[in-house]
């Protein structure tokens, strides 16, 4: 979470081969390195711990759509129903496939920006070195609502926004039943009542978390919502207590307001050690007694009080918050959830305390508490990994403990490894358990700008990003990707003048997200400052608001092609199969206006002119004159520096 600093990235030496994009295909076998076992199962609310197999790292075992409401059915092969959860009614296949629709109407991966998604369903050249190319026929899949998000809006974010983010270092020990939250070492390790204020409030409601989801269905957004999976929540709110204040050498109100007599801060280092774990309360007991009880409890509450996912619900649930920075945030009790809590403690090896590895132990609890929120809610999307930094998805200790010397690397992950373990559970049970892998900030240090989005396409750069899809094509297809937590620099959130940028380059990410179907992203914090719109708030407006009549760009992407790299082009259409209306967005990425673009449009007869609406410099998005087509093309066209262009172009 980057709210109050920027935490030091350090280099990742990945060994990777250099080259553009690379659309060769992936095997959809299973990896023959240290595969969990097909039995494995993690524990129940009992407490019960069924090995999961031997860990990659060689320490003992466990305890001895989001996609558009109208996707098209799966065509990929059935399954069978299952007890205790909805059965898995298509499987998707990948294999051999870099782009395009999966068979269940995901996606195998998405195109970069100067190419289209071919017949085969891999990544081809453009067809033209001179136009913009627009194809009705390729790509095809459903662009996710989910990716319009924010987190803890209850502003005019909401306007635009699809979804709303209950998350963050805030939430990592929320106790649900107490309603008290901590931020860890953000702020001093303090407890505090309550994280959300509803603007409507429902006085029926108890929780902060329950106003956070009523709020959000009054405005028609779907929910994101954290499950603590470190077994310690926040019990009591923190105040002057004598027993440990001593201690401290100031009374502890100090920690909760952090202010001293001299205009000093407390050092949050000795709050958070003072305080320790004794205003937490223990919910789950770890590795050998693992009991996910605690929160499965909560999401039955939360189905019970607002529906399932399927009925309206909460719809996502990720695993905790940044699993690479507990040991900076958590600082109180990280020494209690695994002794003896230094930093950068052996990760690999078996932890005598907890009778298992730091890794193994975040793999248990990531497959038992996904089966929890399963049990409750089989209809709701499970987000996992979450990590800081993107790169922590090879292995969670690599950025802030440099590199250690481990079992994974960038094409043998942690994150595939946790994949293969799903896949065997879904085969097993007939129950998919994990849904999305989850990054924040998945962009290249230090960020680019206006250009940003190859952080999440190039292969020719040491991203992880790129790299997912093809992790989950040859492990588990079907899987989505997720960025929970992201922002634009310099966006004017905190009343400075915004970058005159940002609002490019929101669209540019937003653009991209559809263009590589990803299933959820969610701006940290607001598109908003006060009553001031920002240029962030209007390139989303360009998505989901660009007429002020709450006119939307469409639900299938399109594939389209530039060759000029100044201009990245996004195109959307209403139906996969027979679409009415195609949304084309041009945004300006380059450092000058952009003039004489032509667009040539494939396989869809327009009409005789299209629409169209801009963001000129990160201003609100007006309509500008028609412009007219001829034999299907579209030329003349002009887009100035940071700025973005939508045509409607209707059959």
């Amino acid at each position: 979470m980057r709210d109050t600093a920027v935490f030091p990235r350090l280099a990742l030496a990945l060994a990777v081969m250099a080259g553009e994009w690379s659309c060769a295909s992936r095997s959809n076998g299973t990896s023959t390195t240290g595969s969990p076992s097909p039995s494995g199962s993690a524990a129940g609310a009992d407490g019960s711990t069924p090995a999961d197999g031997p860990a990659r790292d060689g320490s003992a075992g466990a305890g001895t759509d989001a996609g558009s409401a109208d996707s098209p059915p799966g065509q990929g092969s059935t399954d069978g129903a299952a007890e205790g959860g909805t059965p898995v009614a298509c499987v998707s296949h990948c294999t051999g496939k870099s782009c395009g629709d999966d068979g269940c109407g995901g996606t195998c991966g998405g195109c970069p920006p100067s190419q289209l998604c071919g017949p085969s369903q891999t990544c081809v050249a453009s067809p033209s070195t001179t136009s913009i190319v627009v194809d009705a026929q390729s790509q095809g899949t459903p662009i996710s609502s989910g990716i319009y998000g924010v987190a803890f809006a209850a502003d005019d974010s909401m306007q635009v926004a699809a979804l709303n983010r209950w998350g963050g270092d805030s939430v990592s020990s929320y106790n649900w039943k107490t309603d008290i939250s901590n931020s860890g070492s953000d702020y001093n390790c303090a407890n505090y009542k309550g994280r959300f204020t509803s603007p409507a409030p429902d006085p029926s409601l108890q929780t902060s978390a329950d106003q956070f989801v009523h709020y959000n269905i009054t405005q028609h957004a779907d929910t994101l919502m954290t499950i603590p999976i470190t077994g310690w929540v926040a019990d009591v709110v923190t105040t002057m207590d004598s027993t440990y204040s001593a201690t401290l050498g100031q009374p502890l109100s100090y920690c909760n307001y952090p202010q001293l007599a001299d205009g000093g801060l407390l050092s949050s280092a000795t709050c958070c050690e003072a305080i320790g774990s004794q205003e937490s309360v223990l919910v789950d007991k770890g590795s050998g007694v693992l009991d996910t009880s605690f929160m499965g409890e909560w999401v039955t509450h939360l189905v019970s009080t607002f529906g399932a996912a399927s009925n309206g619900g909460v719809k996502y649930y990720q695993l905790d918050n940044e699993p690479d920075n507990w040991q900076s945030l958590r600082t109180d009790i990280y020494p209690a959830l695994y002794p003896p809590g230094t930093r950068c403690q052996s990760f690999y090896t078996t932890n005598t305390s907890i009778g298992t590895s730091l890794n193994q132990d975040f793999i248990n609890r990531t497959m038992a508490y996904s089966k929890a929120i399963k049990a409750a809610d089989p209809t709701a999307s499970v987000l996992f990994m979450c990590t800081e930094n993107s790169q922590d998805l090879v292995a969670v200790p690599n950025v802030e403990c440099g590199n250690p010397s481990g079992p994974y690397g960038v094409d043998d992950s942690l994150t595939m490894a946790i994949l293969q373990l799903a896949a065997a559970e879904e085969a097993s049970s007939h129950v998919r358990p994990l849904d999305c892998v989850d990054m924040h900030y998945p962009f290249a240090s230090p960020r680019k700008g206006l250009g940003d989005t190859s952080s999440l396409w190039s292969m020719s750069t040491t991203a992880v990003a790129p790299r997912v899809q093809a992790w989950i094509n040859s492990t588990y297809p079907g899987t989505g990707i997720c960025v929970s937590e992201y922002n634009v620099p310099n966006d004017g959130g905190d009343g400075n003048a915004p970058d005159p940028t940002t609002g490019a380059q929101e669209a540019d990410l937003l653009g991209m997200y559809g263009r590589l179907g990803y299933k959820v992203a969610s701006y940290f914090l607001s598109l908003v400052h006060g009553s001031t719109h920002l240029p962030i708030y209007n390139a989303m407006a360009m998505y989901r608001n660009y007429d002020g009549n709450g006119s939307r760009f469409g639900s299938y992407s399109v594939g389209a092609a530039s060759p000029n790299s100044a201009i990245n082009v996004y195109a959307a259409s209403d139906s996969a199969t027979n679409p009415t209306t195609i949304w084309v967005m041009l945004v300006n990425v380059g450092n000058s206006a952009q003039s004489g673009l032509q667009i040539a449009l494939r396989n869809f007869t327009p009409s005789g002119s299209a629409k169209v609406y801009r963001m000129a410099g990160g201003a609100a998005p007006a309509p500008d004159s028609a412009v007219t087509i001829a034999n299907s093309t579209i030329g003349g066209l002009a887009v100035a520096v940071n700025s973005a262009a939508l045509l409607v172009i209707s059959r």
